[in-house]
């Protein structure tokens, strides 16, 4: 408590007001959430949370997707990353859009899949857990991001098509900065409701073979590693 009270550079009761949760004290909501962040980065656990850790914390993955709708994509990586969880002995909670207003709890990790950077920077803000971001990507190198390989995605479309360009027809995608690495790897990344003709020389990718096992699988490893605190995420691009 007093690395983490000079690290925020507040006393020692001002943490344990806030790691106690003890009512009616004067202590911005600024303050709070530097302590709890600099509390879970140290690994500091109250009693009542080290007693949840003997029986193996909560067992549990929060997962925020709020664009869900009718996506076959999203479907899949859901009850793929349910069975590769359940192998680690965890269970998945679907997150409401209350986790961008509120603290996140009753999770070890959380799994946000296809948000804005927006909304990504809120949940982190509320999340003082592991926070691994799918179908999107951030520069912020103290997260895990996962996503399919698309340029490999490509190049296996044009070994099968024998053409020299691909266009990736696909669903909306919400993180800018992962919809500019598609715009990269794809000659053109186009909504499935637009409807356009391609020239003879295009190959159009409408359903790719994605291994959601292994994205899972990739997704599910990073989490267990952020929980332990092994180590701060060297490459946290993680593509499959």
């Amino acid at each position: 408590m007093k690395d983490i009270a000079q690290e925020c550079g507040v006393s020692t009761a001002t943490v344990s007001y806030v790691l106690n949760d003890v009512p009616n004290q004067s202590i911005s909501a600024q303050t709070r959430k530097r302590i709890l962040h600099v509390a879970n980065m140290v690994g500091y656990v109250s009693s009542a949370s080290a007693r949840a850790l003997a029986t193996g914390k909560t067992n549990h993955f929060g997962v925020y997707v709020p664009h869900m709708g009718n996506s076959a994509h999203k479907q899949r990586t859901l009850q793929a990353l349910a069975e590769e969880a359940e192998k680690a002995g965890y269970h998945l909670v679907l997150l409401t859009g209350s986790c961008l207003k509120s603290q996140v709890t009753n999770v070890d990790a959380v799994f946000a899949i296809d948000i804005s950077e927006e909304e990504f920077a809120i949940l982190g803000d509320n999340s003082f857990v592991p926070l691994l971001y799918l179908d999107g990507q951030t520069d912020n190198d103290l997260f895990y991001c996962v996503t399919f390989d698309a340029m490999k995605l490509r190049q296996q479309a044009m070994e099968r098509t024998a053409r020299p360009k691909v266009v990736l027809v696909w669903e909306e995608v919400h993180c800018r900065a992962y919809g500019a690495y598609l715009r990269t790897c794809f000659d053109a990344v186009v909504d499935p409701d637009t409807a356009i003709s391609f020239d003879a020389d295009v190959a159009v990718l409408t359903a790719p073979e994605l291994d959601y096992a292994a994205y899972a699988k990739a997704a599910v490893a990073a989490a267990l590693k952020a929980i332990a605190r092994d180590e701060t995420p060297t490459d946290h691009h993680i593509r499959v």
